[in-house]
């Protein structure tokens, strides 16, 4: 058999210009899914070519973990009662995510390479999306949400639409995830029952995919000024001013890979059509699997717009499934929900200390975000719309993106760094301030300063 991995040789990863090759592939694959006149041929493309990306870029048999997964789950929503059902799917899909990533750290521990729990993970938010859907379907509809009603199914799919689904094969690799009703609308036409044929997206796909090549002459200069340097005596020695920066320059370029393939994978759902989201001044919009906007991300100016714009598909999954389900009944989220959904998505994503790391120190940021916003932000704006006071509001705004950004990168570095002893390493360059720092803000701003008396309570962070 020919070993097609020596051809590939060229300057990266061969893991990851065969992940390269699949989301390319998937741009003609797409055109043909959106023209195809049934809904049972497009499940089977998408099965047959979710398979195979699996196979070509992450090994021979790395499909057989989302066969087992998905099928299993599909078993439990079929004999287990729907009142319980989303219980044990949840368990159980976090579960076999967790033991993927155990047994990756015991093959490659701290290591980057790519393999089949890249594609775990994107299955397990649909899995578990798919398992609460079905019970919100069998609820009284009364005590559902609005958004809750949108999601909602009330009959499980067939085997073959479900399959379809687990591999629809422009997202399967990277993401972002896709809602089972969502994919059953578009696979059916309904999606498009408002046009007589499906209109057009070829430059919404340009334009995303142009946006991905974009970024990848800054993906590369990544590759020059590594997150690996933060941990160095050489970083260390540097002067202060230069380690503020540095830090932040580095680790703002390494979310550029992440940039790159989410806007590449979407092009081609948006080519699909699946990423159709309705009429905006008669004009059909194409952002439902939209997965990050990187300007809001690196200029947001309080960690909310980072939450809301960067990874949405994740981030939209986490506030559904995790953040407002750990609410009772009747009840705001409170700070108990806020740490709950930073430790599933630390379980989420696996057992090396820097996630677990950057989750809590994460949560106590969100929380000191909420407090300033209840309490120091009131001084800067003014009447009941908040109007702002100028040019108050704006040097408020310009120090809080500021904040956030340096702040966010220096907690995320332990994110990428993975090591405990390499977090240490780099917090020790700062004297460890930038935590204690965190800390004692949430404490001054929950237990000692005061909310204007004329400022209602809000529970949204600034």
């Amino acid at each position: 058999m020919i070993d097609i991995d020596q051809y590939l040789d060229f300057g990266f990863p061969v893991d990851q210009i065969k992940f390269f090759i699949c989301m390319m592939a998937s741009y003609p694959f797409a055109m043909i899914l959106k023209r195809l006149p049934n809904a049972n041929m497009k499940h089977i493309l998408s099965i047959v070519l979710g398979i195979t990306y699996c196979s070509f870029s992450l090994g021979a048999y790395s499909w057989v973990h989302s066969l087992i997964s998905s099928t299993v789950v599909y078993i439990l929503v079929n004999v287990l009662p729907r009142r319980v059902a989303h219980i044990y799917v949840f368990v159980f899909a976090m579960g076999y995510m967790s033991a993927s990533h155990w047994y990756r750290m015991y093959v490659d521990y701290m290591g980057w390479t790519m393999d089949f729990t890249a594609p775990q993970m994107v299955l397990t938010l649909k899995l578990t999306s798919f398992a609460w859907n079905l019970y919100d379907g069998s609820r009284p509809v009364a005590e559902l949400s609005a958004d809750e009603k949108k999601r909602s199914i009330k009959k499980i799919p067939t085997l073959l639409e479900f399959y379809g689904f687990v591999y629809y094969f422009p997202t399967f690799l990277a993401g972002p995830t896709i809602e089972i009703g969502d994919y059953l609308r578009y696979t059916s036409g309904e999606m498009f029952s408002e046009f007589k044929t499906i209109p057009s997206s070829g430059f919404a796909a340009l334009k995303t995919f142009v946006l991905g090549l974009l970024c990848f002459p800054i993906l590369t200069l990544g590759g020059t000024y590594t997150v690996a340097y933060l941990f160095t005596p050489e970083f260390a020695m540097e002067p202060l001013y230069l380690r503020v920066f540095r830090m932040w320059f580095h680790i703002v370029l390494s979310r550029f890979k992440y940039y790159f393939g989410w806007y590449v994978s979407e092009g081609s759902a948006i080519l699909s059509g699946m990423s159709y989201n309705g009429l905006k001044d008669g004009v059909p919009t194409w952002d439902r699997l939209t997965n990050v906007v990187p300007l809001k991300v690196e200029l947001a100016s309080n960690i909310r717009d980072v939450s809301t714009y960067w990874n949405m598909g994740t981030a939209d999954w986490l506030k559904t499934y995790v953040y407002l389900r750990l609410a009772p009944a009747g009840t705001k989220p409170s700070f108990k929900s806020t740490i709950g959904t930073y430790a599933v998505s630390a379980f989420w994503h696996g057992f090396y200390p820097g996630y677990y790391i950057f989750f809590v120190l994460s949560a106590f940021l969100t929380e000191v975000a909420k407090d300033i916003r209840r309490k120091i932000r009131p001084y800067f704006v003014s009447g009941p719309k908040d109007t702002p006071i100028q040019p108050f509001k704006l040097g408020y705004d310009i120090i809080g993106s500021m904040i956030t950004a340096w702040f966010l990168n220096f907690y995320g570095a332990s994110f990428l760094i993975l090591s405990f002893d390499k977090t240490l390493v780099l917090w020790r360059s700062f004297s460890f301030m930038p935590p204690i720092i965190l800390v004692g803000s949430f404490f001054i701003l929950r237990f000692l300063v005061p909310t204007p008396k004329s400022q209602k309570v809000v529970t949204k962070y600034a």
